[in-house]
C-alpha cells in the first residue's frame, strides 16, 4: 500500500506559446504601396534639386557661376508640363534718341529667384508679341543660357537706365554655351529669335514697361 502522507504531483500541462505566424501577403501589400509612392515623389524631389542651379532660361550671375558649376541635367526624368504664359505688363522698345515706341510686347516677369531660374524653360512655342522680362536686385554681370529651352531666342541685356548694352540673337535651344552681358545689366529681355532683326532693335536702344 501507499503511504497516505504521501501526495502526488501535480501534472497539470503547460500551455505553450503560439509561435505568431509572419503574414507574408499584408507585408508584400505594404511593400508595394511604399514602392508605389516612392516612385511617385521622387521625380519631383530630384527636379527639386536638380533645378536648384540651373535658370529658367537658364541663368546664372557672375557671383554664382565662379562659385558653382553649372548641374548636369537630370536624366529619366518625367516630362516637365509645358508652363502658361502669364500676362504681367506690357514693354516698349525706344530708339535712342527717345520719340514714339517703334515695338510693343506683352510681358510675364521673372522677378523673384525661382522665376529667374525657370525663365522660359520647356515652352514649346511663344506668340511674337510675348516675352519675359527679367528683374534683378542689384546691376552686375550676367551669363545666360539655353539648357532646357526648346525655342530660339534672341537675349538682351539692358544696364540700369533701360539701355540695351547686348544682344545674343537666335541663341541655340538646348545649349549649354554661356551668353554673358557686355558689362553689369539689371534686367533682362527674352523674345522669339529674329525679333530684334525685323524691328531694327540695337544696343543703345530703350527699353520701358508697365
Amino acid at each position: 500500500m501507499s503511504n497516505p502522507s504521501q501526495t502526488k504531483e501535480s501534472t497539470v500541462p503547460k500551455k505553450k506559446k503560439k509561435k505568431r505566424s509572419i503574414n507574408w501577403r499584408q507585408i508584400l501589400i505594404v511593400g508595394g504601396l511604399l514602392i508605389a509612392l516612392f516612385s511617385m515623389v521622387a521625380p519631383d524631389i530630384s527636379r527639386l534639386f536638380s533645378s536648384a542651379g540651373s535658370n529658367r532660361t537658364t541663368y546664372t550671375s557672375a557671383s554664382s557661376s565662379n562659385s558653382t558649376s553649372n548641374p548636369a541635367p537630370v536624366k529619366n526624368a518625367e516630362p516637365m508640363p509645358e508652363p502658361k504664359f502669364q500676362k504681367e505688363g506690357e514693354l516698349y522698345f525706344q530708339k535712342a534718341g527717345g520719340g514714339k515706341a517703334f515695338s510693343k510686347i506683352e510681358i510675364e516677369k521673372a522677378d523673384t529667384e525661382v522665376d529667374r531660374q525657370f525663365g522660359l524653360m520647356f515652352r514649346k512655342s511663344m506668340p511674337e508679341d510675348q516675352g519675359m522680362l527679367f528683374l534683378f536686385e542689384a546691376s552686375e554681370q550676367q551669363s545666360f543660357w539655353m539648357r532646357n529651352t526648346y525655342i530660339p531666342l534672341d537675349i538682351m541685356f539692358v544696364d540700369e537706365n533701360g539701355v540695351i548694352t547686348t544682344i545674343h540673337e537666335n541663341a541655340k535651344p538646348q545649349n549649354d554655351t554661356s551668353l554673358p552681358s557686355n558689362g553689369p545689366a539689371k534686367y533682362v529681355v527674352e523674345v522669339n529669335g529674329g525679333y530684334a532683326k525685323k524691328y531694327g532693335i540695337e544696343v543703345g536702344d530703350k527699353i520701358s514697361w508697365q
